[in-house]
């Protein structure tokens, strides 16, 4: 039987063991598969970030420590939902899970929105190929010159924020009407505004990214960074992955509690658990310490100086990557 029927005919009849959180009957090795992968890409940045790092091998950004941090939350979010499949009535642990899956990629473009803000302070031509039209701070524009690099990644994250807060006011207006109803039918409206929200934002920075990496080459910017190319590679890539999970997301709501989607597991890990996976992947072997300088990430003189200074000092034989 439906899941979503189970609970409320447990409601109706007071039946504790008929219902589930689930709109379906869950698979621990799926979740136990995903929550080991995951695990991957969290030693592989963990890796980059640091180990390689104070090795001398790799440069640090430190903007990408929420990829880190991404790849822990969804390890521990899919650990959560294997504990969830055990208990299907355990409301606390399937939200746990829930909230860490949808937190993650707010956490991963989190990192792309300051990577592509800090990448077009560092370009030496305006990405239009027109005069700088810097501030006195040396801040570059974007958008047809409205919209000051800095700024970019503080208004995509704000978006990124606003829309999982209006998922959540959504979901919670759908609850407390039980999911039926008018509630349930106003809170899907907002939950559905909010998932819209969140893919149009990511819409609009790949737009960003499409025209910054266009007018680069146009300029010549790009013509001898191969380190560069390939960090903008690795975000297109990532981006189709993304944007695949963020679609899936919509849909799923879209379609109702009813639909195919809803009703079946493996669109959760084929649309979501995989395609963000993937994405992970791809950032680690396009990650800005392997490719990246960091002056060509707009990274300050004075962290640039000191870790030059503290690479001289490094044993003989060590260096840091050449790009």
């Amino acid at each position: 039987m439906h899941a979503r029927k189970l609970y409320f005919q447990k409601r109706e009849t007071d039946d504790d063991t008929d219902w589930s959180v689930f709109f379906y009957t869950p698979s621990l090795a799926a979740s136990i598969l995903f929550a080991v992968l995951y695990l991957i890409p969290f030693i592989y940045h963990l890796y980059v970030s640091y180990v390689a790092y104070r090795a001398g091998r790799y440069f640090r950004h430190s903007y990408t420590l929420p990829l880190l941090v991404a790849a822990l939350v969804e390890v521990n979010g899919y650990s959560q939902r294997a504990a969830s499949t055990q208990n299907v009535q355990d409301i606390g642990t399937f939200a746990a899970s829930q909230t860490m899956i949808v937190l993650a990629p707010v956490l991963v473009c989190a990192s792309l929105y300051i990577l592509l803000s800090r990448i077009i302070r560092s370009t030496s031509t305006q990405p239009s190929g027109q005069p700088q039209g810097n501030n006195e701070k040396g801040d570059k524009r974007v958008l047809g010159g409205y919209v000051k690099a800095t700024w970019l990644p503080k208004i995509f994250i704000t978006l990124d924020v606003g829309a999982m807060v209006t998922q959540g006011g959504g979901s919670a207006v759908a609850a407390a009407g039980e999911w039926k109803g008018p509630l349930e039918k106003a809170g899907t409206g907002i939950l559905i505004s909010g998932l819209a929200l969140q893919l149009a934002t990511f819409s609009v920075f790949l737009v960003v990214v499409v025209k910054f990496h266009r007018d680069a080459l146009k300029s010549g910017v790009l013509a001898q960074d191969e380190g560069m190319k390939k960090v903008l590679l690795g975000v297109y890539i990532a981006g189709f992955f993304i944007m695949v999970r963020s679609i899936f997301r919509l849909i799923e709501f879209a379609c109702g509690t009813d639909s195919y989607v809803m009703t079946h597991e493996w669109p959760v890990y084929v649309l979501e658990a995989v395609p963000m996976f993937t994405a992970f992947m791809v950032l680690g072997w396009y990650h800005p310490s392997r490719w990246l300088p960091s002056s060509a990430a707009g990274e300050s003189k004075a962290r640039q100086w000191l870790k030059q200074h503290r690479r001289r000092n490094l044993p003989q034989g060590e260096g840091v990557a050449s790009v």
